[in-house]
């Protein structure tokens, strides 16, 4: 017969926890005792054995999922298009369940309640992540009930004490089972901050009648007042709140006590997130005026306090009790730097001074204190109430305002002056402002360079992402197989040539650079060797190239001239050399450089490679001398014509718009773009929709002639909080040195980084330097992020600021042409200080770009009856922007679009940008 210790032993390694509680249930005392003695000492024993089972688990799990990788990159899927592959990573990988079933016996068998909290609080028994589908709460719930109820009770307690922490987490299996075991035995929960945390969390997640339902509602629900962190828990509450107000009146849970906890709260102190939960909670409660009267001393205590959430909903039940607060608490309000409570208190103030029987001169530093007030709206309403009421003040409350009059700016001293006597500031003179010179456009790096020696193209190596060694070994492949060095080539290349074998023709498609240049160097060494290897006797290239819709474009287009030259190479026409490679580090190709290697072309009668040319004319640098185009003129072939088009009479660049989605709730950024036939022609299929993310330095090596392009698709994943390639701050600066206009993603990209402070700033002066910067588009995304909630609005100010001083002042006033219009408030919206200091920056940089013109947001702004600090300033620059006739059009940024004439395109004024610092493209 199996005795008591081997028959949980035996369902401890089966990981069976209800045979375990079944058994247990069962035992007397003795059979209890005898496995508490055996338990401890089998534990680690379980651990080994439960360990080398997960282990097991793990590698069979690892090795289909490397199964499914190959699968999918054989077949040129994305893994995650499998079916397979979201089974296996939907659903956590269950560990062996040997921990629960430990945890049921020992809650079991062990005799003592303190022993058995210290055995379920074990290390060695805790999972750092429990799937659903594990409870042994139910079972150790069903042992437990075998113990006397005072033993039950101390279990229960002792519990609760051993929790910790101020942030539970979801699936806390200790402050479950502690709440469990309260709740079933009915014993007082001890005062412990973490168990009312515990409580609160499940609370917050509970259904309406289990709430109610809750046998610890009673004594929990005045500790969330208590509880230190129990607001940081409850910041984003939406249900807990109406779930108390709502059994405070069905009269479950006592409505006065709740009233009371807000109040004491309140008066503790604390940040205005942390006592968000407890404001909703009183307003939900919305007490009535005669509960609120006797409470009236600590609601005028509250307007002090630094929340200003807790001082507005003061401010709105002393107005409900009809109670005017004392002088002191007045005062509290005018010092705050929240407007609207400051206006509230300028009412009060005016109230209280209209009042004959009121002691005016005890509010006398309450109005001295708005005097001071850093808004000057506030300051401005403080002097008209000062003057309107001077003859109420006594000698000593005239005395304290006089002493304001010199900390006043001069106008509002002035004023004050006039009546109560002093010295008024004097306005000092405006400084002048002298821009400083836009940093020279530096020219970008050269390409390294080129691979003259089989040697060193033997020796360079192929990555994936390193597309500058990828294009540096094709274009010295191309110009070695086709030069006089072939037979040396031949012999370096041999190892490579001999790494694949015949097996690497029988995987399509060929994901990897290093692929094809094992298939070039075998087809240079052993001419035919596809064709001999395959059973149709075909080598097909085009076959082994990805499909478009299953990869990134900077991955697919070197992949595809790979697949051109080796196809060039089988058909026994590779050229000398390639027209697209990079003549400058970034990807740029010089215009001169592709005239020069296309003449060349047309001198040994070659033909150029349709997918080398596409790639050239998307890298072709847009500045031009005019030797370099009657050079192009010259050319006689299709591809010369072509480039020659491109450099005299470029078609109009692709359009891009950005839509802002989500994917299961995360942030993206799709782009897209409409173009004409020239353009469809040479970008073909590589701008199809790519729901994916792309690296922007990456995309450059692809667009490096047509940076938005390249920023475009690089910001699709700019806002994730996914671990997806997002375009950091050095993209920036390869955007601004690469070539092309602006558009929407270049302005985007700008935006963000503008809003993260001053790493935006360096990028946006070269642009403005070269001309190329988007202003009014750039002002459009930034109110785009700012109306999206972007938290630092005052850094994009302050950055667009800096610019201006810099020397981009017109430039800057072009950015906020896009976005005042999109961004400040209309008629019957909310003004922020945000839009304040926007306006007063807009305000300086009119100044200094001297702009003129008409802006219908800010002559809305500026034609309102209120007078604020933002009507203010809004008439400031509206006046800047009226000066002169008013039909004197606005002065356009250098270097926009609107500022150079539109020519029509093959007429003799319609010129070629000029190289910088060219004779031709300096100023007179």
């Amino acid at each position: 017969m199996i005795n008591a210790w081997e028959a949980v032993r035996a369902a401890v390694d089966a990981g069976d926890a209800a045979a375990i509680a079944a058994l247990t249930s069962g035992f007397d005392d003795g059979r209890r005792r005898e496995v508490a003695r055996e338990l401890p000492r089998y534990l680690p024993v379980a651990r080994q054995a439960g360990e080398r089972r997960d282990i097991e688990r793990n590698e069979d799990h690892q090795a289909r999922w490397q199964t499914l990788v190959a699968h999918a990159e054989h077949t040129g899927r994305s893994v995650w298009e499998l079916p397979e592959a979201t089974a296996m990573w939907g659903h956590g990988q269950v560990g062996s369940r040997w921990i629960e079933a430990m945890r049921v016996a020992g809650a079991g068998v062990i005799a003592g309640a303190a022993a058995v909290a210290g055995w379920l609080n074990k290390r060695d028994l805790e999972r750092v992540r429990a799937p659903a589908d594990i409870d042994d709460i139910p079972l150790i719930l069903q042992v437990v009930a075998a113990r006397p109820v005072a033993w039950q009770e101390d279990l229960a307690v002792r519990l609760a004490l051993s929790l910790r922490g101020a942030r539970p987490q979801p699936g806390d299996r200790r402050a479950q089972l502690a709440l469990a075991l309260l709740r079933e035995t009915g014993a007082e929960p001890p005062g412990h901050d973490p168990l009312t945390l515990a409580w609160v969390a499940a609370a917050s997640a509970a259904a309406a009648g289990e709430l109610a339902a809750d046998p610890l509602l009673d004594a929990m629900a005045p500790r969330i007042f208590e509880a230190e962190g129990a607001g940081r828990l409850l910041r984003q509450d939406r249900w807990l709140a109406r779930a108390l107000s709502t059994l405070a009146a069905d009269g479950r849970i006592k409505r006065a006590a709740l009233l009371d906890g807000c109040r004491t709260r309140f008066l503790r102190g604390g940040q205005a997130a942390d006592l968000r939960f407890f404001v909703a909670l009183h307003d939900l409660l919305d007490p009535a005026a005669e509960e609120l009267a006797p409470h009236a001393r600590d609601y005028a205590a509250m307007l002090s306090l630094s929340a200003a959430n807790v001082a507005d909903l003061a401010l709105r039940q002393l107005r409900r009790a009809g109670v005017t607060p004392p002088a002191e608490a007045v005062e509290s309000l005018l010092f705050r730097t929240e407007g609207r409570l400051v206006r509230a208190g300028l009412s009060l103030l005016d109230r209280v001074l209209k009042e004959p029987a009121e002691d005016v001169d005890a509010y006398a530093p309450a109005l001295t204190a708005a005097l001071m007030c850093e808004s000057a709206e506030a300051r401005e309403r403080a002097v008209k109430l000062a003057v309107k009421h001077a003859g109420r003040f006594g000698p000593e409350a005239t005395g304290t305002i006089r002493d304001t009059v010199a900390m006043l700016p001069p106008g509002p001293g002035a004023a004050l002056a006039g009546v109560f006597g002093g010295a008024a500031a004097v306005e000092p003179a405006r400084p002048r402002f002298h821009p400083g010179p836009l940093p020279s456009v530096p020219e970008p790096e050269l390409m390294p360079p080129l691979i003259t020696n089989a040697k060193a193209l033997a020796r360079l190596g192929l990555s994936e992402y390193g597309w500058l060694g990828s294009e540096r070994w094709l274009d010295g492949f191309v110009r070695l197989a086709a030069g006089e060095q072939r037979d040396e080539l031949i012999a370096e290349l041999a190892p490579l040539a001999a790494r694949g074998g015949d097996q690497l023709y029988q995987w399509v498609p060929w994901w990897q650079t290093s692929e094809w240049a094992q298939a070039m160097a075998r087809e240079l060494a052993e001419p035919g060797a596809e064709r001999r290897a395959m059973p149709d006797g075909r080598a097909d290239p085009a076959r082994r190239v990805p499909e478009t819709a299953h990869g990134a474009v900077w991955r697919l287009m070197p992949l595809a001239r790979f697949a051109e030259v080796y196809e060039a190479q089988l058909d026994g026409r590779i050229p000398p050399c390639l027209l697209a490679t990079p003549t400058r580090a970034n990807g740029l190709l010089d215009p001169e450089a592709l005239i020069e290697r296309l003449e060349g072309y047309e001198r040994d009668g070659v033909n150029a490679l349709p997918l080398d040319l596409r790639q050239a004319l998307l890298r072709m640098r847009r500045t031009v001398t005019g030797e370099v185009v009657s050079r192009a003129a010259r050319l006689t072939g299709p591809a010369g014509r072509q480039v020659h088009k491109w450099l005299t009479d470029r078609p109009a660049d692709p359009e891009v718009v950005l839509r802002w989605t989500t994917h299961e709730g995360d942030p993206r950024i799709p782009a897209e773009f409409a173009f004409g036939p020239e353009y469809a022609e040479v970008l073909g299929d590589l701008l199809v929709p790519r729901w994916h993310d792309e690296p922007c330095e990456q995309l450059l090596a692809v667009f490096a002639g047509h940076r938005e392009l390249a920023a475009a698709r690089a910001v699709y994943a700019l806002k994730s909080s996914w671990p997806l390639s997002k375009p950091k701050a050095c993209d920036l600066d390869r955007l601004a040195s690469a070539d092309g206009p602006g558009g929407p993603g270049l302005a985007l990209l700008l935006a963000h980084y503008l809003l993260e402070g001053t790493d935006g700033v360096r990028p946006l002066l070269r642009l403005a330097a070269s001309g190329d910067l988007p202003g009014a588009e750039l002002g459009r995304q930034l109110a785009v992020l700012l109306e999206r909630g972007e938290s630092r609005p005052a850094d994009a100010i302050a950055a667009l600021g800096e610019a201006a001083r810099l020397g981009a002042h017109r430039e800057v006033w072009q950015v906020m042409t896009g976005l005042l219009p999109a961004y400040l408030p209309g008629p019957g919206q909310g003004a922020t200080s945000v839009h304040t200091r926007l306006m007063r920056c807009a305000a300086e940089v009119a100044e200094w770009a001297d702009a003129r013109g008409r802006l219908a947001v800010v002559a809305e702004l500026a034609g309102r009856r209120r007078t604020s600090e933002l009507v203010r300033q809004a008439r400031r620059v509206h006046a800047l922007l009226a000066r002169g006739s008013p039909e004197a059009r606005p002065r356009l940024a250098r270097g926009s679009p609107e500022a150079r004439p539109r020519l029509a395109r093959g007429s003799p004024e319609a010129r070629p940008r000029l190289a910088r610092g060219s004779p031709e493209a300096r100023p007179s």
